[in-house]
């Protein structure tokens, strides 16, 4: 429904920082804008070619892209946050260990880790300590934070902390613990991309460097062969 895309749209905004201050009711101005845009464009491209079907795809599909246009490039945004928040999450969380094994509670280890670094986890990890001297529970306000993320992760971990809470377990333990297993998922996650690197390296070699290699080699053989068969055509 419109009401539920306007929803989603306005979360990713927050997650991403409100790129150009835009909000849900600006991202759709904006998608309007680009259909407008590129569909004029699609109608230039038309009459330049001088087809009326022409003309109508290249409106439609001009229309089209710019529509979506928006909605892709803030995807694109929310994948790169999300990538940087993966990257940040290890580091952040073992100075909340550290803190909280130095006797500091959770709050206060939260505080310390906005107070020493820098980046979109402490922007998120403010926000939701804010919220909770204003007063809301913590638990709902540390699970919304990861919950917007999109992180299965960060979500695992935030409910491990309040499960730890209440039956008296550790949280520095519990928060080392994630922390070692994100550190060896990220590393297994960047040999498999290494891995699928490596093929998708080979594909452009054999479907590019090859034809080229072998047409510099074999192409002076059927030259040759037809300069012979002029040569012999002359002498003869």
């Amino acid at each position: 429904t419109p009401a539920a895309q306007a929803a989603t749209f306005q979360r990713h905004l927050d997650f991403v920082g409100a790129p150009l201050g835009l909000d849900a009711a600006g991202l759709q101005i904006l998608r309007i804008a680009g259909a407008a845009t590129f569909g004029t464009i699609g109608i230039a491209l038309g009459v330049f070619i001088g087809s009326p079907v022409a003309l109508g795809i290249a409106l439609l599909v001009g229309a089209v892209f710019g529509f979506y246009l928006p909605v892709l490039w803030l995807d694109q945004l929310v994948r790169q946050r999300r990538a940087e928040l993966e990257s940040a999450l290890p580091n952040a969380l073992d100075v909340v260990a550290i803190s909280m094994e130095a006797g500091l509670g959770l709050d206060r280890a939260l505080e310390q880790l906005v107070r020493h670094q820098e980046g979109p986890l402490t922007l998120l990890v403010a926000r939701a300590l804010r919220e909770i001297e204003l007063g809301r529970p913590r638990p709902q306000a540390l699970e919304e934070m990861a919950q917007a993320t999109g992180i299965e992760d960060f979500v695992a971990l935030v409910r491990s902390i309040m499960h730890a809470e209440r039956t008296g377990v550790p949280i520095a333990r519990t928060i080392a613990a994630h922390s070692a297993q994100m550190r060896v998922k990220r590393r297994l996650r960047i040999r498999s991309e290494a891995a699928q690197a490596s093929l998708k390296i080979l594909l452009p070699t054999v479907g590019c460097v090859f034809p080229t290699l072998w047409l510099i080699l074999l192409g002076p053989a059927p030259l040759g062969c037809v300069a012979i068969k002029h040569r012999g055509r002359d002498a003869g």
